[in-house]
C-alpha cells in the first residue's frame, strides 16, 4: 500500500492486484458458493474470464480501448478470456499500444497520430488478437509436456 499527497490530504492507495484479488474474493463470498471445488484453481479461469482491462493514458488509447472492447465483444467465445490493453506514451516516438494475453503480447503496435485510423488499427487488433488467442488456447490443450509449466511451453 502507497500514501500520496493529494491536496494536502494523504490518500491511501493500493496496488491493482490486490483490489483484484479482493473483487475475485468478494464475488466468491456474494455468490453464497461453501463446497471447496469452487474455490479450486481449475474454477478460477471462469469467474474472471470476459475481463478487459485498461491501462491505456492518452485520449487516443481510451478511443482504441472503445473501440476495441466494442469489436472485440462483438466476437464469439470473447467473455471466456482475460486480456489487457497497454499503452505506453512517448512524446518523442510516439505511443505505443499492445495487448496481453495470459502474460504474453499477442498484438503490439503504435498508434497512429491521426485519430482516424485508430478505429481501423483497433478493427485489425481484434482480428489479430482473436486469432492469437485461439491458437495459444489450442496449444496448450494439445501440447502436454510434464516437465515444462503451461506458460513455458
Amino acid at each position: 500500500m502507497h500514501v500520496q499527497i493529494r491536496d494536502g490530504k494523504a490518500v491511501k492507495i493500493i496496488p491493482r492486484f490486490i483490489t483484484a484479488g479482493f473483487v475475485l474474493y468478494a464475488s466468491w463470498f456474494i455468490g453464497g458458493t461453501s463446497n471447496a471445488a469452487a474455490m479450486s484453481p481449475s474454477s478460477l479461469p471462469e469467474t474472471y474470464g470476459g475481463i478487459v482491462v485498461n491501462q491505456t493514458v492518452t485520449v487516443a488509447g481510451q478511443e482504441f480501448f472503445q473501440c476495441f472492447v466494442a469489436a472485440w465483444r462483438d466476437r464469439d467465445l470473447s467473455e471466456r478470456y482475460a486480456i489487457s490493453v497497454m499503452e505506453r506514451p512517448s512524446a518523442r516516438w510516439g505511443s505505443q499500444i499492445w495487448i496481453e494475453f495470459a502474460r504474453r503480447r499477442v498484438f503490439q503496435a503504435p498508434l497512429p497520430t491521426a485519430r482516424v485510423g485508430i478505429r481501423a488499427l483497433s478493427e485489425q487488433a481484434t482480428e489479430v488478437v482473436a486469432q492469437m488467442v485461439a491458437d495459444m488456447e489450442v496449444e496448450r490443450l494439445l501440447f502436454r509436456e510434464p516437465d515444462l509449466g503451461p506458460d513455458e511451453l
